[in-house]
């Protein structure tokens, strides 16, 4: 592809001279976003195709470094082998008159880097969602042969329309491609390093996976996993011991997620998540009101599993209670009076069925368009715990219809034994909804799977009692179709009861 032919070569300028410039007579230059050791990285205008993207251009000191340009290319090489909504996309290459480029997708939002130097610490449900996208774009990477070796707060992209993503993969390796590390090179960043990575030792996934465990040790803690006075030392201390734990330096901590910290970053490869669908599975299934004891290394505090539901929440039973008992005091008051006596003498006998709650054996989410199938499925079960205070919600989107990223997200209600389900009474906050119910046998892994809609709901304001219409089965999918009316759009389901 040709540089453009007007003024000196891009390489030879820097800053805003380079304001304005058109590469390949394409790709005009329109503002600086961020520069590093080995590039800059610049919006502009594609004039081919009118839309905004991301060029990355190398400096023009290493024009002339053969082993760097050439790595500079396998980036995009390595890079547009993968397509996936968490890794950067790759559009275009610039290699002629001094100009080494990549053009990319441009994405509007900020750094993890960024977050935490503002944040300090995130939540720890904050965490795992990060850590679980970051997992899945690295087993994206990883099954096409490429592990990214500089896995770090500052290549994971946190956009605006509500994605995780993972860029710059300026020093991956991939496996199939000779090694360009000059000898006893060390590369990624220090903070990062897997210890193997230190002794400049070979490399595959499991190195990616010490790095992601070491950027979400510093995410909960609010600090990095090991601290020295040089970057040599730093680099060292994580040859000979492992990092602190961090429920010794949290008061609290989900257990589920300090074990796959640990785990990731074992100093043995062996020792750690064997793929990054491994460890991606691991985070999703934290169990976030499980907490670590500091003193003795022990779940400290765990909520008690409960069995099938057979009454609402705390609040539902109370107010169940005094509704019961003010109609009793008015049936015997009413019973006592002379008018009482003659009305209820009077009223023929009928023979009714009264729906029965059905028990609900487990819940979780379901979300067919994501690799895994789910969406936050840690606090699926919240929904069906009998316990009003909890609660299930769908992640939060850049608008109403799911930042046109999707058609919809589910819940899936098992029972304990097949049959006939005549409702489902839906308690929730959210207002504006819309849902779609289905009943099927055995929870379908497809929408297409479960069949017809059995019925539907929309405009939904707050709670809700949908006629099931006597379906046969022994799972119900609550299928949203669009998520509350105003922002954060999501919508939060706190409890379910099913009847006959």
């Amino acid at each position: 592809m040709n540089a453009d032919d007007t003024g000196p070569p891009p390489a030879q300028q820097t800053g805003r001279a380079l304001a304005g410039r058109v590469l390949a007579q394409r790709y005009q230059l329109q503002s600086q976003l961020a520069i590093g050791g080995m590039a800059e990285v610049w919006e502009a205008n594609d004039l081919v195709l009118g839309r905004a993207v991301a060029v990355k251009i190398l400096h023009p000191q290493f024009a002339n470094d053969p082993v760097v340009r050439q790595r500079f290319h396998i980036e995009a090489v390595a890079a547009a082998r993968l397509v996936d909504p968490s890794i950067v996309a790759i559009y275009d290459t610039v290699d002629l008159d001094g100009c080494d480029a990549i053009v990319m997708e441009l994405v509007r939002g900020r750094t993890l880097r960024d977050f935490l130097d503002e944040r300090g610490a995130l939540d720890p449900i904050e965490v795992v969602h990060i850590g679980a996208e970051v997992a899945g774009a690295l087993a994206i990477a990883h099954k096409a042969g490429v592990i990214h070796r500089d896995i770090k707060p500052a290549n994971i992209l946190l956009s605006d329309d509500g994605r995780v993503l993972v860029t710059d993969f300026g020093i991956a390796k991939v496996l199939d491609e000779p090694d360009l590390t000059r000898t006893a090179q060390v590369l990624g960043t220090v903070k990062y390093l897997a210890p193997e990575q230190v002794e400049g030792g070979p490399v595959d996934g499991r190195t990616d996976l010490y790095a992601l465990g070491a950027v979400l040790y510093e995410a909960v803690c609010g600090e990095a996993p090991f601290r020295a006075e040089t970057p040599a030392a730093l680099a060292l201390a994580r040859m000979h011991r492992d990092p602190t734990r961090p429920s010794l330096v949290l008061t609290e901590i989900p257990a589920d997620l300090e074990t796959a910290v640990m785990r990731a970053m074992s100093r043995a490869p062996g020792d750690r998540f064997a793929s990054a669908s491994d460890m991606r599975a691991a985070l999703l299934s934290t169990r976030l009101e499980v907490l670590a004891d500091p003193e003795t290394d022990s779940v400290a505090t765990e909520v008690p599993a409960r069995p099938p539901r057979a009454k609402r929440g705390r609040s539902g039973v109370f107010v169940t209670l005094v509704v019961v008992g003010v109609l009793l005091l008015i049936a015997l008051l009413v019973a006592n009076t002379d008018a009482g006596r003659t009305f209820l003498s009077n009223q023929p006998t009928t023979t009714t069925t009264t729906p029965r709650q059905l028990a609900i054996s487990t819940a979780h989410s379901f979300d067919p368009s994501d690799r895994t199938g789910f969406e936050n499925e840690s606090a699926a079960m919240n929904a069906v715990d009998a316990d009003s205070l909890t609660s299930w919600s769908t992640e939060t989107y850049t608008s109403r219809t799911f930042g046109n990223l999707k058609t919809g997200v589910g819940l899936v209600i098992d029972l304990a034994t097949e049959g006939t389900v005549g409702s489902i009474a839906i308690d929730s906050p959210s207002s504006g909804w819309s849902v779609e119910a289905y009943v099927a046998t055995g929870a379908p892994t497809t929408l297409l799977g479960w069949g017809p809609v059995v019925t539907s709901a929309t405009d939904i304001r707050g709670s809700v009692t949908l006629d099931l219409h006597k379906a046969q089965g022994n799972a119900i999918l609550l299928w949203i179709t669009q998520l509350k009316d105003t922002p954060p759009w999501q919508v939060t389901i706190t409890d379910v009861i099913v009847t006959s």
